[in-house]
Order: C-alpha cells, then structure tokens, then sequence
C-alpha cells in the first residue's frame, strides 16, 4: 500500500513538474518572436520572387535555440548531438561556433555553462539570403554570493543557400 502511494505521488509530481516547467526556455519571453524587432522582411510572409523562405526562419530558429537551453552547453553530449550539428554546414562550421559560445558563456559566468532562458531580441535582414540574429540567454549566476542570474548575448548570422537555412559561426 505504502509502495503504491509513492509511485502516485512521484507520477503527480512529474506530471505538475511538466505542466509547470515545460516552456523554461520561452518562460521571459512569452511567445518565441512576438516581441522581437524585424528588419528588412516580414517573417510571415513566403517572399515570392525572393531568394530566401522567411517563414520557417522563426520556428527554426526557435527549435534551434530551445535545444541550446535543454542542457549544459560545454559537454560531450552536447558536442556531439546531431541534432545541433543539422544547423550547420559542416563539422567544422559547427566546432567554431560551439566554441566561441561555449567561451561567451564561460566568460558571463554561467552556471554550469547552462543557459536557462532564451530571448529571440532581433532579426534583421543583412542580404538577399542573409539575416542576422539576435537572442539572449540568461541562467543562474556561477559567481560565489551572486544570487541574481546572469546573461549575455549574441548575434547569430542565418544565410539560406540550397533550399534550407543554415547557421554562419563567426571567427573565434
């Protein structure tokens, strides 16, 4: 009897747990891209005639950076997830950019170089097949009696080439 009241409480947990927690990554921000600055494009629209599909740059983006915030960012396991690597055209493209944001998060001192929340801030258009984005993570502060949380940001460049939208690392 007593077995099976843990196993109710611990799946009622669970279930409160993934009810209440389940959007930390959009928590701040409300709706990924609702309050975000567009310049240059709108991201709804098809952009006939255009060289670059606008419309799934905002949900892509998005799944993107929920899957940076679904973990600790300087790990193996994060290194080596394909589903991060998609974004990029090449294990090389991919190598430089995890470590220039590996280091940008070392250096705003985040815990376990663990982002918690992300903000999509901007996307503006630079070229034909260009637009540049701008989002901010913020996590729990590693400092020692720092009990305020911490954030950086960065600017991602998205270029659309071959049908698909691809992530450009800057230089390390």
């Amino acid at each position: 009897m007593k077995r099976w009241r843990v196993v109710t409480w611990g799946l009622l947990a669970l279930s409160c747990l993934t009810l209440t927690g389940g959007g930390c990554a959009t928590g701040e921000a409300g709706a990924w891209g609702r309050v975000a600055l567009y310049e240059g494009f709108d991201p709804k629209t098809l952009n006939p005639g255009g060289a670059a599909d606008y419309t799934i740059l905002v949900p892509l983006s998005e799944l993107f950076y929920d899957r940076v915030t679904a973990r600790r960012f300087d790990s193996l396991a994060t290194f080596e997830d394909p589903a991060l690597r998609e974004f990029f055209r090449s294990d090389e493209a991919f190598a430089d950019y995890y470590a220039a944001f590996a280091e940008a998060l070392t250096r705003a001192n985040f815990e376990s170089n663990r982002p918690t929340a992300v903000e999509l801030d901007s996307m503006v258009r630079t070229g034909p097949t260009r637009v540049r984005v701008t989002v901010r993570f913020q996590g729990e502060n590693a400092l020692p009696l720092r009990w305020w949380s911490t954030r950086t940001q960065r600017e991602d460049v998205w270029d659309f080439q071959d049908g698909r939208w691809w992530i450009l690392p800057g230089k390390v």
